[in-house]
């Protein structure tokens, strides 16, 4: 009967971990000090507040926070938009939005930045429990290892 109870209390114990949650990533802007720490970015600026909706269409009532980093001058197409969402119904619409937005990067990419096809094509849109990512970025890889890292 004790070694039933012990099988029983070491199935019990092992199952309670698979259920377990997606670790959530730090908040929007200590996300991307992170990266700008560990990774030597170009100079970018954030353009949330001014550009965020009119970009990808994501409105200030969608998300708690958000970061949209674009560069400050020249014509790459590096930009990273992390937009951390209210609940998982919402995170799932930001993220239709950004890949939206990678689509038509990688689009207009095509007629205007052909040496950066590359850099736009290897783009990515990425999920984190509630933190939605768009990344564009000869970085990617090492941007990528930051997020690893946190998550």
């Amino acid at each position: 009967m004790r070694k039933r109870l012990w099988v029983l209390l070491v199935l019990a114990l092992l199952l309670s971990g698979c259920g377990s949650r997606v670790k959530e990533l730090p908040a929007p802007a200590e996300l991307f000090a992170a990266i700008q720490a560990d990774v030597d970015l170009p100079e970018m600026i954030d353009t949330a507040e001014t550009d965020l909706e009119a970009l990808t269409g994501i409105g200030p009532d969608s998300y708690d926070s958000a970061v949209c980093y674009r560069l400050c001058e020249g014509t790459a197409p590096d930009e990273i938009i992390i937009v951390r969402s209210w609940d998982e119904e919402t995170a799932g619409s930001i993220q239709e939005l950004l890949e939206k937005r990678l689509d038509y990067k990688q689009e207009s990419g095509q007629l205007y930045l052909t040496e950066y096809q590359p850099v736009l094509q290897a783009g990515i849109v990425r999920r984190d429990g509630l933190t939605v990512s768009l990344i564009v970025s000869d970085q990617l890889e090492d941007i990528m290892r930051v997020y690893d890292s946190l998550g």
